[in-house]
């Protein structure tokens, strides 16, 4: 997770329950040092995933989720975009964007019909954290369902690697390098939260 101030930043399979342990690599967090999610132009979002190859849904599978709530988990807010794909050989900056044997890549963009939503909500969201400092915390998610085929065998390891590409760092960077999902949640927590792939 990018952390600034109260709000912070993920792009990872299950990017709730990896927030919390994985870690940036130091050189990302640099990159990202000036990204501020309530401020950046979200034509410019960019997010990265590499699965494993059969572990994605067969189209799409990835959406933002933008929250805020009190401290005390009151008074909470909360609006989700479906992301759409972007072809990745129309995509530049993609030199730290590489797949480990077995996996594939696919990228996502904030789709244009929901731009303006999205900075309208911020807008708000910012707008109530600032007539009471310090009373909100909030944060801005891009999250990928990661699937298994039907009657697959669970596999030994699940790795993933996730990159983000913004105004502010012109390239992909890095976020999450090889995380084994089925060491960070145990198999049985991992089969309840990816789920199985749709046909088609």
């Amino acid at each position: 997770m990018v952390s600034g101030k109260r709000w912070g930043v993920s792009a990872a399979l299950l990017a709730a329950v990896l927030a919390g342990c994985a870690q940036v690599p130091a050189m990302s967090a640099l990159k990202l040092a000036g990204f501020d999610p309530m401020k950046a132009d979200p034509a410019t979002i960019r997010a990265a995933v590499a699965l494993p190859s059969d572990a994605f849904p067969p189209t799409g599978g990835a959406r933002l989720v933008l929250a805020q709530a009190r401290r005390d988990g009151r008074d909470a807010q909360r609006l989700e975009v479906v992301l759409e794909e972007v072809p990745l050989v129309s995509e530049t900056g993609l030199a730290a964007v590489r797949a480990k044997p077995g996996q594939v890549i696919r990228a996502f963009r904030i789709p244009a019909a929901d731009r303006a939503r999205l900075i309208e909500t911020r807008a708000g969201m910012l707008a109530r954290a600032a007539a009471e400092p310090g009373a909100f915390a909030g944060t801005l998610q891009v999250e990928v369902a990661g699937c298994l085929k039907p009657g697959a065998e669970a596999p030994k390891r699940f790795p993933v690697s996730t990159w983000l590409k913004t105004a502010e760092t012109g390239d992909y960077v890095t976020l999450l390098e090889d995380v084994d999902l089925i060491s960070v949640l145990g198999d049985t927590e991992f089969r309840q939260k990816t789920g199985v792939c749709p046909a088609g």
